[in-house]
């Protein structure tokens, strides 16, 4: 009896450990194909042509059976975006693993399950594009759509750009909705007319690609950007045109003094044969704010400064600041300058093309943040260059909501040289030798920062 009871109790452990190891081979078999715990899948992908600004961008749209989950990761040589989207399954059975991209700067694509549960999508750029919106829709006439914009601003926007979200690779964008101008126009996402080939008329399951194992059109490596061999250096000469803005003692318009400087530091500054400088007015002409960051955007800016001499309410003021961009200013005088230099757009009236804050999304307030950080680098580099001045750098470093400061994809500084309520700044400021000294360190402090953090040229 007790060995029949030995032989059944034996029986009934090989049968467990059996079922055991079987559960087990399943579960490591699942774990290693990406299925386990995937709660989502990847249904269908596109890319297109969408207008940005009067430009035409790179638009991918990724079509999934539920909302998505996904970060975002710039890389370079070749210049990439990486998109992981966990707890997500491929089911694109038609599409090949890897591909050439029709749409520029598009180049190449792949994608797979670099980790279980998670799937990655990479694109292979020819261009330093960076991610201008991205941005998720519910289900319209088919799946949910995650949408990510791009647009080449230049090598230091994708440095910037790049550093953001290394800083932040938990950020679920997937979980950004459109708002602003963006809502209103969402049932327009669908994919402009692409560059190489027509859009499919049924829901798509492919990317608007050739296969990598295509005879018929072969596969193009991305060559190497024909880098540019100087740095771009935009140069603002505050106010100017019927904002004279602060006028001195002595009568002086501070329009004619930050053109006066903005013209010397230009000069300087090509004498370097290393930057182009870029002046957002040479001659006495009116320009909103807005107006002047999107002209050093558009010009693929390195650096943007601008050049101020205010007036204060105390005659005894003077010295130079350095501002950059806050939300909160660091006292009661900068949080002052910034309100009167704001203002002076209202000179021009309403500005009807102002942009709604909120509609720029979490992408471009995150590069903005990276942006201040550079800025804040720049502005000490000027301060280490000014010391031997008058007033040198006991002003130091200030922040505040400057207007003209908001690119988010560029080091922006404001400098104001000095006080024209000030006679003896006043009379600095009218001397040129003073105006090619102040350059000479400006232009030192720029080629400095611009060595050590700036792109490669």
């Amino acid at each position: 009896m007790r060995n029949m009871l030995l032989v059944i109790a034996l029986w009934v452990m090989k049968i467990l450990s059996g079922r055991c190891l079987k559960i087990m081979v399943m579960l490591l078999v699942t774990t290693a194909s990406g299925n386990v715990f995937a709660k989502n899948k990847v249904t269908g992908m596109r890319v297109g042509v969408v207008q940005i600004e009067e430009r035409a961008g790179f638009r991918l749209v990724v079509e999934t059976q539920s909302p998505l989950k996904a970060s975002l990761l710039l890389l370079q040589s070749p210049y990439r975006l990486v998109i992981d989207m966990p707890e997500t399954i491929w089911a694109v059975d038609k599409l090949p693993r890897r591909g050439q991209l029709l749409v520029k700067p598009g180049t190449a694509y792949r994608f797979g399950t670099p980790r279980p549960n998670v799937g990655r999508l990479v694109l292979e750029l020819e261009k330093p594009a960076a991610p201008e919106r991205a941005f998720s829709l519910p289900p319209s006439d088919g799946g949910n759509r995650f949408v990510i914009d791009l647009l080449d601003r230049g090598k230091t926007a994708f440095l910037v750009a790049a550093a953001a979200l290394a800083k932040n690779p938990k950020k679920d964008f997937g979980a950004q909705m459109p708002s602003g101008a963006l809502a209103r126009n969402a049932d327009q996402v669908h994919v402009a007319k692409p560059l190489s080939m027509p859009l499919p008329k049924s829901k798509p399951s492919y990317l608007l690609v050739v296969p990598a194992s295509s005879k018929s059109v072969p596969i193009k490596r991305p060559t190497s950007e024909k880098r540019k061999q100087k740095w771009v250096v935009f140069i603002d000469a505050g106010h100017g045109g019927k904002d004279p803005g602060a006028i001195g003692k002595a009568g002086t318009h501070e329009k004619i003094i930050t053109l006066a400087a903005a013209q010397e530091l230009a000069r300087q500054l090509k004498a370097t044969n290393k930057i182009i400088p870029i002046l957002a007015r040479n001659d006495d002409r009116y320009l909103r704010l807005r107006q002047r960051i999107n002209l050093a955007r558009q010009s693929q800016a390195d650096l943007f400064i601008s050049l101020h001499a205010d007036s204060a309410h105390s005659s005894m003021a003077h010295g130079i600041s350095v501002f950059t961009l806050s939300e909160t200013a660091s006292d009661k005088e900068a949080a002052l300058l910034a309100r009167k230099e704001n203002d002076a757009d209202l000179i021009g009236g309403p500005d009807l093309a102002a942009e709604d804050p909120d509609a720029a999304g979490a992408l471009l307030r995150m590069f903005q943040r990276e942006s201040m950080n550079q800025s804040a680098r720049f502005a000490a580099a000027i301060l280490k260059q000014i010391r031997g001045l008058p007033g040198g750098d006991k002003r130091g470093h200030r922040f505040a909501g400057f207007a003209v400061l908001k690119a988010p994809d560029m080091p922006s500084v404001l400098v104001e040289m000095g006080f024209l309520s000030n006679l003896k700044d006043e009379a600095n400021l009218k001397s040129k030798s003073y105006r090619q000294d102040l350059s000479r360190r400006l232009t030192k402090a720029i080629v400095s920062y611009l060595n050590e953090y700036g792109p490669k040229i």
